[in-house]
């Protein structure tokens, strides 16, 4: 089957309702997300916006939108207040060509978008939201149903709207922090910039992009246009694209497995997948550790005892820094050669860098590709990692409240040393701004 368009991180673009050989799955696999949809606004079937950039549809979908669909671009580029916010930011940067110098400080404060100018813009919004049908819409069928801001399923139209926008451009500060400014991430060891940031070359690079992206003046027609390109051109410059990297998977490594999802008879299994976390080797070109490989054979003998349908493999470019090497398409390599394990059973997650994102992100390949979320899962690791998730002592939920802001799962019992029981929580959908490799 010949698909022109890719949906983002999910379905084919056109996989819904009219699809006949998906009829199995929409109700069968879709039971649940359906009537998870129909309590907070998603849509299963919603189909995504896509710019030319995955690493920005997944870290701003916002900005995306109100790009690619044309009633709410042209409603906010002929905006009075907004098209005037354009004017300033892009008069702040034409002076800074001249002005700047070689003063990094002049340059980042001439791309960035100003606190007040912010609130303006976030004012501005929620006005024209009262009125604007395209901004209704914007927020009813494509904000709420793609779930891409679950967090704030239970808002208001207006204050879903401005939530966003605030953690949109906390997301974009957070970049210029972290890749200009040199400032620690959430994972300092694995997400920090590619090089040292105080040096002369660094300053040199940062400054080069500031002239080259000065050149694309006058090419911008949204006031948030320009900070977003210089916050894209940090991520580009550092080599930091892991969010975009391996989509959209259901075109990819996971074609297979979305293909075979509609056929499963879910009764016959005790569990709806088995999800493995992974483990990075800590040493270069070496490309799965010990633990990966012993994780590998616990989650093989469980498939093989028929315990689930589905093997979910989570873990990214993690250990050691910048390594080429994604602990998810490791494993899966080893699952497929080494213990028989058939393509189509086997979900690669490649963007996970902690266990809390391990479960969250597992939980959003469930809902796009239809597996039921009233159904126990099973995740399977060493023990090491078993004992950090459910022993309190750990402070595992802590840490997922503290980075997430909710919890990606619902836990239940352990099985034994190397399993234990858990459903996926719907809040999972929620796009993260502020952890830009992996949003």
């Amino acid at each position: 089957m010949q698909h022109t368009t890719k949906h983002p991180w999910g379905l084919p673009v056109g996989w819904g309702f009219p699809q006949r050989g998906l009829i199995i799955f929409l109700f069968l696999g879709l039971i649940v997300p359906l009537r998870l949809g129909a309590q907070t606004g998603m849509d299963p079937a919603y189909t995504f916006e896509h710019s030319a950039s995955y690493v920005q549809d997944k870290n701003f979908y916002l900005f995306t939108l109100i790009e690619k669909l044309p009633q709410v671009k042209t409603l906010l580029e002929r905006d009075p207040v907004l098209s005037q916010l354009n004017k300033d930011q892009e008069a702040r940067i034409a002076e800074s060509v001249t002005a700047c110098d070689t003063s990094l400080t002049c340059w980042l404060n001439a791309w960035t978008l100003a606190e007040a100018a912010q609130q303006k813009a976030g004012n501005r919004l929620a006005e024209l939201l009262k009125t604007e049908k395209g901004m209704q819409d914007l927020v009813r069928a494509h904000m709420r149903a793609s779930g891409a801001f679950a967090k704030y399923a239970s808002k208001t139209y207006e204050e879903l709207l401005l939530s966003a926008w605030k953690e949109a451009m906390g997301g974009l500060t957070f970049i210029f922090d972290t890749y200009a400014l040199g400032k620690r991430g959430r994972y300092p060891n694995i997400d920090s910039a590619s090089y040292d940031v105080k040096s002369r070359m660094y300053r040199t690079y940062l400054l080069a992009a500031s002239h080259a992206l000065a050149e694309d003046l006058g090419d911008w027609t949204l006031w948030f246009q320009p900070n977003l390109a210089f916050a894209l051109n940090l991520l580009d410059m550092n080599n930091r694209d892991e969010a975009g990297r391996h989509e959209p998977m259901a075109y990819g490594e996971n074609q297979k497995a979305v293909e075979y999802i509609p056929g499963i008879d879910w009764s016959k299994y005790p569990y709806s997948v088995i999800m493995q976390p992974g483990h990075g080797p800590d040493i270069a070109d070496i490309p799965l550790s010990p633990m990966g490989k012993l994780r590998v054979k616990l989650v093989a003998e469980r498939y093989h005892k028929g315990m689930a349908p589905l093997i979910i493999l989570s873990g990214g470019y993690v250990h050691p820094y910048q390594t080429p090497f994604a602990e998810a398409t490791e494993m899966k390599k080893a699952l497929i050669e080494q213990y028989g394990v058939p393509e189509r059973a086997i979900i690669i997650e490649p963007h996970a860098r902690h266990t809390t994102t391990n479960f969250r992100n597992s939980a959003r390949l469930m809902y796009r590709y239809g597996i039921p979320f009233d159904k126990m899962a099973l995740c399977t690791s060493t023990m090491d990692q078993v004992v950090y998730i459910t022993n309190p002592a750990y402070q595992f939920k802590e840490r997922n409240l503290r980075e997430l802001g909710y919890l990606p799962y619902e836990l239940f019992q352990k099985i034994s040393p190397h399993d234990v029981e858990f459903k996926p929580v719907i809040t999972s959908l929620h796009l993260d701004p502020l952890d830009p490799l992996d949003p």
